[in-house]
């Protein structure tokens, strides 16, 4: 049932499929419990592999027992990457067959069958993802389901998001999760392997959620929070978070987050990325640049006085250094975990 034969869940930390006595309850996917360390808050989800064609019945059959409704579904890859198969497409792809039937065999003889309905399609412009709304149905007692499933097929397996969808992955979070019922009800996540994408995913999640509660505002000497929330999954999956790329995905993430704070909470406009070729296309302008366009040269004539009156004041001078020191720390943790990520695999 493993798509890959180095990726497991852990014996002691697995979903095991709600099935008859006597029969296999296995599927690979792992339930995750990650906690605020500012609220003590928990947010919940499911990390699993993409599907097979003969295992995707038991996907369906996981959601339609361990998730309240609305649920919701993040796949983070394309069904096929390079000619290679990722994962089954196991739900309905348009209106035009809007339907499919799952376990009409009946594996396990307890007459779960599963009709998956496509209600709508459409591309959600915020995270540039294609959003399908979707309704389980049991055939036997006529209990529907709803589920969102977000399709984002841009983040190559082993590696990360390019261009201006690094920074349309930090809205997919919200997006997906503002569909789920609550906190308690675990998102679904998963990429290929359902280890490198989706454990990146969900530390993201996690460290955003941290930032935006001020969690992160003071960070100790010694004291890594990326480091930490990747052992914190790595304990529940193995290989959470696969590469040093995503690594630093998650620290520059957090960096250009925190200067988005930071600038709001100072009455400074955010950095613009401006988008090009039709929306899918991303240009940063620095902090402070000097882009007089037509209609906003007094925008930035008042920002510019702003920022001249901010930067006279001493005690801001001193915050502004402290930022800048703290800005650095993570910088630095950054490069030094992918030094040593480097020399590992060198080795």
């Amino acid at each position: 049932r493993n798509r890959y034969l180095n990726v497991d869940p852990f014996a002691a930390n697995r979903v095991q499929l709600k099935v008859p006595e006597g029969h296999d309850d296995y599927i690979n996917a792992s339930p995750i419990v990650v906690r605020s360390s500012k609220t003590g808050t928990a947010k919940n989800y499911i990390a699993t592999q993409g599907p097979k064609d003969n295992t995707h019945h038991h996907m369906w059959r996981m959601i339609w027992h361990e998730c309240a409704s609305p649920a919701v579904i993040v796949m983070l890859t394309q069904p096929y990457e390079a000619g290679r198969e990722k994962c089954y497409q196991y739900y309905p792809d348009s209106m035009e067959s809007p339907q499919m039937v799952v376990n009409e065999h009946d594996e396990f003889g307890d007459e779960v069958i599963l009709e998956i309905n496509l209600l709508s399609v459409h591309e959600d412009e915020r995270s540039r993802s294609t959003v399908r709304e979707l309704e389980i149905k049991d055939r036997a007692s006529g209990e529907t389901k709803k589920v969102w499933h977000f399709l984002w097929p841009v983040w190559p397996d082993f590696g990360v998001p390019e261009g201006p969808y690094k920074h349309l992955l930090a809205n997919l979070i919200p997006v997906s999760e503002e569909k789920n019922a609550d906190e308690t009800n675990p998102r679904i996540v998963h990429c290929s392997a359902g280890v490198g994408r989706s454990g990146t995913f969900i530390a993201l999640d996690h460290l955003l959620t941290e930032l935006d509660a001020g969690a992160l505002d003071e960070i100790p000497d010694g004291k890594d929070p990326v480091e930490e929330t990747v052992e914190t999954l790595r304990a529940q999956r193995m290989m959470m978070v696969q590469q040093d790329s995503q690594f630093a995905l998650i620290y520059e993430t957090l960096r250009e987050k925190w200067v988005d704070r930071w600038r709001e909470r100072q009455g400074l406009p955010p950095i613009k990325r401006a988008a090009t070729d039709s929306g899918r296309g991303s240009s940063e302008e620095a902090p402070g640049a000097d882009t007089k366009r037509s209609g906003d040269t007094a925008e930035v004539d008042e920002r510019d006085t702003k920022v001249a009156r901010f930067t006279s004041d001493p005690e801001l001078e001193a915050e502004l250094r402290q930022n800048a020191e703290r800005d650095a720390k993570l910088a630095r943790f950054a490069s030094e975990l992918e030094a040593e990520l480097r020399h590992n695999a060198a080795g």
